[in-house]
């Protein structure tokens, strides 16, 4: 046991981490995971996933109430040879969000830089940090000119698309607004350290994993009334008004559809594992963008297709009331290099991420 590497992951309880902590673990890895509270680390522990590493001693815990302190993640990281840092301020959280993203990645960078046998270091980016805010709503220019057809004159994004850190914003302002800021200010710090000659003669690399919406089963769910509240949301519409105007800072009068790009989460958990193996995705700094059925992506929408087809038995049983519905508009993005460099595969398409989260909320009790 002891033989195996050990992997520092940050926020173990979170829908990602915990995806994360149980792919670490079945790829023969040891995993120390950080929470902030005892109670996180039970519910872990509880896990179905977790249950046969806990009793072998592969799975321990480290609570870390406070993560913004410089030093905050140098003891737990002692003896790890890698670290992967999927903790992040959520949209719901009031008030800043840049600020704590930027003291949790120069802490984990902290911590690199402490430990010498730390190899990689694999950060938890996100689409939100290729692009500004304004990119999500309806009438930005790239948006019109998707919806108008004229494709040819929008940007591809790519997981080395960079925009520069966005000016404070009121706290008021709405929670996803602030959200993006704070992964693009988080990303953009990561990028300028990996310009540094600290960082070219530094004993570690540095990857980056950029998905879309995170779609798929999350196993820390346990009622069908949590099931929703993440990336998962935006299945929610097949059983709830989903009303996502507040969300992006809109009146309740205006059209508010979402950028079509999504990638199921068994794809980002191995991307984040993937990203360990030093000999297969080679390089001191890489960034990998994680997104399914480009270049433009998915039709929201089509899960109520999708769903009538592969789950008819449900649907007959009256279980799926398709009450809303979402618009997607258009995304431009090459997320090939991941299916080459990083998964050796291709991406599970949209209709597998809609069918796998649906039929795991049906199994959730109300």
């Amino acid at each position: 046991m002891e033989t195996q590497p050990l992997v520092l992951i940050t926020g173990a309880n979170g829908f990602l981490g915990f995806a994360v902590v149980a792919w670490a673990l079945k790829s023969q890895f040891r995993v120390r995971a950080v929470v902030r509270r005892q109670n996180a680390a039970d519910q872990v522990a509880r896990a179905p996933s977790s249950q046969p590493y806990i009793y072998s001693g592969a799975l321990s815990f480290a609570v870390i109430p406070d993560n913004t302190k410089l030093d905050a993640y140098h003891k737990a990281a002692r003896g790890c040879t890698f670290i992967i840092h999927t903790a992040s301020p959520l949209p719901t959280v009031p008030g800043d969000l840049v600020e704590p993203a930027l003291a949790g990645t120069r802490a984990i960078l902290s911590a690199a830089k402490h430990n010498k046998a730390v190899q990689r270091v694999v950060f938890t980016s996100s689409t939100s940090s290729l692009r500004t805010f304004q990119r999500l709503l309806l009438q930005h220019p790239d948006n019109q000119a998707m919806l108008q057809g004229r494709s040819h004159e929008v940007m591809t994004m790519t997981a080395d698309s960079k925009v520069p850190t966005q000016l404070p914003v009121p706290e008021s302002t709405c929670g996803f607004h602030r959200y993006v800021n704070s992964k693009i200010a988080a990303a953009n710090l990561v990028h300028a350290y990996s310009e540094t000659s600290e960082f070219r003669t530094s004993h570690f690399s540095i990857v980056n994993i950029m998905p879309g919406w995170v779609l798929g089963p999350e196993e820390l769910t346990t009622t069908k009334r949590d099931a929703f509240k993440g990336s998962n949301l935006i299945l929610g519409w097949l059983f709830m008004p989903v009303k996502l105007n507040p969300f992006l800072d809109l009146p309740d009068a205006e059209e508010a559809p979402l950028l079509a790009e999504s990638v199921h989460l068994d794809d980002v958990a191995e991307g984040h594992v993937n990203a360990l193996n030093v000999d297969k995705v080679k390089g001191k700094y890489r960034n990998f963008l994680l997104c399914s059925d480009g270049p433009n992506g998915p039709e929201w929408n089509d899960a109520a297709g999708i769903v009538r087809r592969e789950l008819s038995e449900e649907v007959a049983q009256g279980k799926i009331p398709f009450i809303g519905q979402l618009g997607a508009i258009k995304s431009k993005f090459d997320a090939t290099p991941a299916e080459k460099d990083l998964l050796g595969h291709r991406f599970i398409p949209f209709e597998k991420q809609v069918v796998d989260t649906i039929r795991y909320y049906l199994h959730l009790p109300d």
